[in-house]
C-alpha cells in the first residue's frame, strides 16, 4: 500500500503577514486567483480520516486565530484514526496563542531573523536564544516533542549559525531536536559548495548530534549527501490543491472532494527527481 508518509496542511497557501522576503508560499499567490481562499475544515478531516498518510502536519501562519477551526477539525481527524500531528509556527504565535498546541504531538517552531514580534525579539545573532527557551518550555508536556526549524536565509545568518548560534539552540533543554533547513528554490549563493563547506564548520556538532538532535535539509541529505531519500513532504491547500513536494510553487492536481482526492493518491509515490536542482 503506497503511503503519503507526513501529510501537510496549509490552510490557505499563501504567504502570511510576516512576509518573509524568502517564503516558498510567495510563488504560489497566482495559483489561487479565483480559487477558495481557506480550506474547508470538514474537507480537511473528511482527508485525514481516509488519507494513506503516516501522520499529519498542519502550518499555522499569523493571525492564527483565523486557523483555528481548521486546525481544530484536523486535530480531532487526526485523533480518531490515532495519527500523530505536528504543527508547525513560529515562536511569537505560540506566545500570543498556546493553543495551538493542544492535541499536537509535535511543535515544530520555525527559527530565522524573520520571524520576530514584541514577545520575540531580534537577537545579537538574528536570534533571541532566551525568548526561543521561554516559549519552548511554556509549552512542554508528554507525549508533545518540541523542534526548532533553523532556515538558512543568508550567508550572515548561516556565519552566526556555525559561529556558535546553532550550538546556542541545540542546549535548551526544552528544545527536542534542531532541524536546518534550505530556502526552496536554493539561492545562487547557497550551493554544493557552500552546503559542503557549511557542514564542515559544524563538523564538531555533527559527530555529536547528526541523526540524534540535529538533522539536515531535506535536499542536501537526500541529492548532496546521499544518506536518504527524498522525504516528499506532500502538501494540501486552499483551493484544494495538492502538491507532491510542499516547496513547488505549480499544484500536481485539484481535487474536487475528499473521495477524488483518496482517488488520486491511492498510488502515491514520492517525485522521482527534486524540483530543486543543486549547482
Amino acid at each position: 500500500m503506497s503511503t503519503l508518509g507526513t501529510l501537510g496542511f496549509h490552510l490557505d497557501g499563501r504567504p502570511c503577514r510576516v512576509g518573509c522576503p524568502f517564503c516558498y508560499l510567495g510563488a504560489r499567490q497566482d495559483g489561487l486567483a479565483g480559487a477558495e481562499r481557506e480550506l474547508d475544515p470538514a474537507l480537511a478531516a473528511a482527508i485525514v480520516a481516509g488519507a494513506p498518510a503516516r501522520d499529519v502536519a498542519v502550518a499555522i501562519s499569523e493571525p492564527a486565530s483565523r486557523w483555528r477551526p481548521g486546525l481544530e477539525a484536523i486535530v480531532a481527524a487526526a485523533r480518531a484514526r490515532g495519527l500523530g500531528l505536528a504543527v508547525t509556527t513560529t515562536a511569537e504565535v505560540v506566545a500570543a496563542d498556546p493553543w495551538v498546541v493542544d492535541g499536537a504531538t509535535r511543535l515544530t517552531l520555525s527559527v530565522d531573523p524573520a520571524k520576530r514580534g514584541p514577545t520575540f525579539p531580534l537577537g545579537r545573532d538574528g536570534v533571541d536564544l532566551a525568548a526561543l527557551a521561554r516559549t519552548a518550555s511554556s509549552v512542554a508536556r508528554p507525549g508533545l516533542e518540541v523542534i526548532a526549524l533553523v532556515s538558512m536565509v543568508s550567508p550572515a545568518f548561516c556565519d552566526a549559525l556555525a559561529g556558535g548560534l546553532l550550538a546556542g539552540i541545540l542546549a535548551i533543554p526544552a528544545v527536542d531536536a534542531v532541524g536546518l533547513n534550505g530556502l526552496k528554490p536554493p539561492p545562487p549563493w547557497c550551493d554544493r559548495r557552500f552546503q559542503i563547506a557549511f557542514l564542515d564548520r559544524l563538523r564538531p556538532l555533527l559527530d555529536v548530534h547528526l541523526g540524534r538532535r540535529l538533522h539536515l535539509d531535506c535536499y542536501v541529505a537526500a541529492r548532496i549527501l546521499g544518506l536518504s531519500d527524498c522525504p516528499a513532504k506532500p502538501d494540501v491547500t486552499a483551493g484544494r490543491e495538492f502538491r507532491a513536494c510542499v516547496y513547488q510553487a505549480r499544484p500536481d492536481f485539484v481535487f474536487a472532494d475528499a473521495a477524488d482526492f483518496a482517488a488520486r493518491t491511492a498510488d502515491y509515490r514520492a517525485p522521482a527527481e527534486c524540483p530543486f536542482a543543486i549547482t
